[in-house]
């Protein structure tokens, strides 16, 4: 790397394009054919040993961008055109030599290159290419290094991923050739700290498919220490084992309550009568300075007046009053404490004071904590919780949730407890992430065999690529949704390499939980929707639909709606529309999706939909089936709905959901009689879609083809 020490001894912030290029081949990215000269003279004896038509470039370590100055040259097919050329272009201010390069056939430009992002490290990044890369803004990220799998993903997720086909008679694009060159970017990201970005722009594809580097440059920046790991959250604190050291919050076998109250509507009081409303069979300690009787609990004065050997503290007073809460605490043996409070940095400076003393104690103790500004944690299994809010009995269930908010612990658990029938394993809300974080909360529900899949809520990542490097692991195992949100551009950072130019920090994101197999989703709704189809419903062996609707505008819209989802509508087999058709009216012609309500009308709502649902459920191409349910007095109801079940039981491996059209009365009778036997019932008929895509996305997610072995960086 002599040549970036050379640069930056000289005080330069990047590398000529001849030096970009040079150095980028000692990692097998090989450019086109090209020389390095001095005078019109020799660019013209290089033209005639590369061959004609050439390309005349400015090349200095001024010179970033050299259509901006004038100092590119295209198609020069003969000597007199180089040495006319060469003479104007050495003219050119901050020139130092000429480039004479190859005039490369092909009409598409593809860009890729890499940005150094201050929480993610070295990010690859590819897209569509030419003058136009940032215009088009079609440019996707993965986190470096990456996997040749990894690689031949991105770029098929572009929005012009089309060209990268056969194209006006031109070769598919060699996707293996073009996978290498973003594997070898990942490689110098990993190695080379001191460059902060490379923009290869463009790489064009020659007429049979070859990709060619045509232009590079590289940026620099100088060496930087890593930032240091916090020591609350070190590798050292979740090394494998049978019990995971974060499990006593899951299953504590006795609870001290610092700020118990006895006084109905109160914080310290809903807490207390949560737990035992829960049934918690472990000891509950109250801590309250006039001590007494809270909830037939007997309430002690001090911290220090408790026994020894208590598992959990959880803390929920003012601000003010939490860090000698915690002081007291570990004073007094306990290792696991919740800080409810709200009121630190999330605040103002006062709050941001009082969290570093907190981050300090944590330092000196060694004491794992949970928030704070966090509505607490619930873990079903061990029938405890530690949220205030009141809840009551919180019903139990086999997806987790990791929630860097407050509402899913506190109104929205309110509403699932109310209005849904699904339950949940364990949820833990981690606030503003002092101690314990998102990294550390999925690899203790990656370790406990009560979690069957992980919902998440985050608004930011403490350690982007500690989770990376988690996330791959756990969803092979366990489907695992998240919602990021903050994804605005205002992190959006200029540059003098459209790599760096392109780097929004939500792009960034997006294809790091891509690499790692998390199913993202946009909506608030979806994080409910997500939580109730991964509890009632299998994952779909692939993504083959077939629905029944009685109105042809919605086969018309779903159909539409599939196709924005990734969601396939199958022809369906002989056998499969034969039968649809001996139910049917004559008059209709049968197929995938499914016009049920001609039979209603000739067989009745019972017959027709569980004919039709059996007959699409046979069928070796759908995975799953959905059906809207037109249900009225005037036209008949199902006299049970037992024969949805029956269906449920006869194809486990197929997902089935139901949704509604006509009178809500009879809508909330099937539901009612549905959704507790575990069958999942929408109200709005795009619902159903909309859970199974995120499910189908679940299980190609743990399917994915096995990476290579892609080495770690420093930088977690």
């Amino acid at each position: 790397m002599t040549v970036i020490e050379d640069a930056l001894r000289s005080g330069r912030q990047s590398l000529t394009e001849y030096e970009s290029k040079q150095f980028l081949a000692t990692f097998g990215i090989s450019a086109c054919l090209e020389t390095l000269v001095s005078d019109a003279e020799l660019a013209t004896a290089a033209a005639e040993a590369i061959g004609y038509p050439v390309v005349l470039k400015v090349c200095g370590a001024t010179l970033s961008h050299k259509t901006e100055v004038g100092g590119v040259a295209l198609n020069l097919r003969t000597a007199q055109e180089v040495h006319h050329e060469a003479e104007r272009l050495l003219r050119i201010p901050g020139c130092e030599g000429l480039l004479v390069e190859e005039m490369v056939k092909g009409d598409r430009e593809l860009v890729c290159g890499l940005v150094r992002d201050p929480q993610l490290g070295p990010c690859v990044m590819f897209g569509l290419g030419g003058i136009f890369a940032e215009a088009l803004d079609d440019a996707v990220f993965r986190v470096a290094p990456l996997s040749k799998n990894e690689a031949i993903e991105m770029m098929l997720q572009i929005r012009g991923a089309k060209v990268l086909a056969e194209f006006r008679g031109q070769a598919q694009v060699n996707m293996e050739a073009m996978a290498g060159i973003l594997v070898a970017l990942g490689r110098v990201g990993a190695e080379c700290e001191t460059i902060q970005a490379i923009d290869i722009n463009p790489v064009k594809i020659r007429r049979d498919g070859t990709p060619v580097v045509v232009d590079a440059l590289i940026t620099l920046v100088a060496a930087k220490a890593q930032p240091a790991l916090n020591p609350a959250t070190t590798e050292s604190r979740v090394e494998s084992s049978a019990r995971h050291p974060l499990f006593p919050f899951l299953e504590p076998e006795s609870v001290a309550i610092v700020g118990a109250s006895a006084s109905p509507g109160k914080a310290g009081y809903e807490l207390v009568r949560n737990i035992l409303a829960n049934e918690f069979r472990g000891k509950i300690y109250p801590v309250n300075p006039k001590g007494g009787d809270i909830l037939g609990l007997r309430a002690y004065q001090k911290v220090s007046d408790l026994p020894s050997g208590v598992d959990l503290g959880i803390v929920i007073l003012p601000a003010a009053g939490t860090a000698q809460a915690l002081r007291d605490l570990t004073a007094k043996g306990v290792r696991n404490v919740v800080l409810l409070a709200g009121g630190f940095a999330e605040v103002d400076e006062a709050g941001a004071s009082i969290q570093q003393e907190l981050v300090d104690i944590i330092r000196t103790t060694g004491v794992r904590v949970l928030g704070p500004n966090t509505s607490g944690h619930t873990s079903t299994p061990h029938c405890f919780t530690s949220a205030f809010f009141p809840l009551g009995k919180i019903r139990r269930g086999s997806v987790s949730v990791i929630a860097q908010t407050g509402n899913f612990a506190t109104h929205t658990m309110r509403h699932i407890l109310a209005d849904e029938h699904f339950g949940v394993c364990r949820v833990l809300g981690i606030g503003n992430k002092i101690d314990i974080d998102e990294t550390d909360a999925l690899e203790l529900l990656a370790s406990d065999p009560e979690t069957r899949s992980i919902v998440m809520y985050l608004e930011s990542f403490k350690r982007p690529r500690r989770f990376l490097e988690v996330a791959r692991e756990v969803t092979r195992r366990k489907p695992l949704v998240m919602l990021k949100t903050g994804t605005s551009e205002t992190g959006r950072q200029a540059a003098i390499a459209h790599t760096a130019a392109m780097a929004s920090e939500d792009r960034l994101i997006d294809g790091m939980l891509r690499q790692a197999g998390v199913v993202r989703i946009a909506n608030y709704t979806d994080l409910i929707l997500s939580v109730k189809a991964l509890s009632m419903l299998p994952l779909p062996a692939g993504n083959g639909v077939s629905f029944l609707a009685p109105s042809g505008a919605m086969l018309v819209s779903l159909t539409d709606l599939c196709c924005r989802l990734d969601l396939s509508v199958p022809t369906l087999s002989p056998a499969t529309v034969n039968r649809l058709q001996e139910i049917s009216p004559a008059y209709l012609r049968m197929r995938n999706p499914v016009d049920i309500w001609g039979s209603a009308g000739v067989h009745g709502v019972e017959f027709a939909y569980r004919e039709g649902m059996e007959a699409a459920l046979k069928d070796p191409a759908v995975d799953a089936v959905a059906s809207v349910f037109m249900l009225t007095r005037a036209n008949g109801v199902p006299s049970s709905y037992q024969f949805v079940l029956d269906l449920v039981e006869k194809y486990p491996k197929k997902p089935i959901l139901i949704s509604f059209s006509a009178e809500n009365e009879c809508a909330e009778e099937c539901r009612a009689f549905l959704e507790p036997r575990g069958v999942p019932t929408f109200s709005e008929i795009e619902h159903p879609f909309e859970a199974l895509s995120i499910l189908m996305r679940c299980q190609r997610a743990m399917n994915r083809p096995q990476d290579e072995a892609v080495a770690t960086t420093a930088g977690r």
